[in-house]
């Protein structure tokens, strides 16, 4: 674990091990939009110290972060926020999923989603619990946090959250005023419309000089 991870732990959690409650792995929801490709661009053009993800699920984008770092050297700490409790389609299709026997997103158990257990689980399994750093708070609160008890800006957000409108405006706004100088800030799903809108938004109305920026061009494709 690199400095700025073990300030953030310290800060965030005392002497308590975030992974404590990691129940089992679950390989069944690897999606992300994110590549290889994109990413060793990222980290070999801007060799970034510290990563923020927002929105992580069952951590796939971020174990692929953390194995290309890995892959390339780069010495990075990875901060992954996310309430960890599903969105709108996932609540909605809990019951139908479980009527069926497949696999669930949320997988309640007593009503409570699952997910932390699971990613906590996932990031152990993949060896990376030294370099991802979990925050189960939404995107807002987390991002606004780590502002709030730290003194480290991060080089790379990185927002794959809410997907609804008005609600992605204000965490890239959020994400914006985390960044360090010269950070940069990555999304995905911009075929999501509410995505895509609030987006263009943010681009005209905060970041109008980066609507040309080459990384966010290549991001967006994805």
């Amino acid at each position: 674990m690199g400095l700025i991870g073990a300030e953030i732990r310290r800060a965030l959690y005392g002497v308590q091990d975030p992974y404590a409650t990691a129940g089992e792995p679950d390989g069944g929801y690897p999606h992300t939009h994110l590549t290889e490709a994109l990413v060793e661009r990222v980290l070999s053009e801007r060799r970034p110290r510290f990563w923020v993800e927002v929105g992580s699920m069952l951590g796939g984008s971020a174990l692929l972060v953390a194995g290309v770092a890995q892959r390339l050297g780069v010495d990075l700490d990875m901060v992954c926020i996310d309430p960890f409790t599903g969105d709108v389609n996932m609540w909605a299709w809990e019951q139908e999923l479980a009527r069926q026997g497949g696999w669930r997103f949320l997988r309640l158990e007593d009503g409570v989603p699952t997910i932390h257990r699971r990613f906590l689980a996932n990031v152990k399994a993949a060896g990376f619990e030294e370099v991802i750093t979990p925050l189960p708070a939404t995107g807002i609160v987390g991002m606004r946090l780590l502002k709030r008890v730290t003194g480290w800006r991060p080089d790379v957000v990185y927002v794959d959250s809410a997907h609804e409108q008005d609600e992605t405006f204000l965490e890239l706004v959020t994400a914006w005023n985390l960044l360090g100088d010269s950070g940069l800030l990555m999304g995905d799903d911009l075929d999501w419309p509410a995505v895509r809108g609030d987006d263009e938004e943010h681009a005209v109305v905060v970041a109008p000089q980066h609507l040309r920026c080459p990384l966010r061009e290549a991001a967006a494709t994805h």
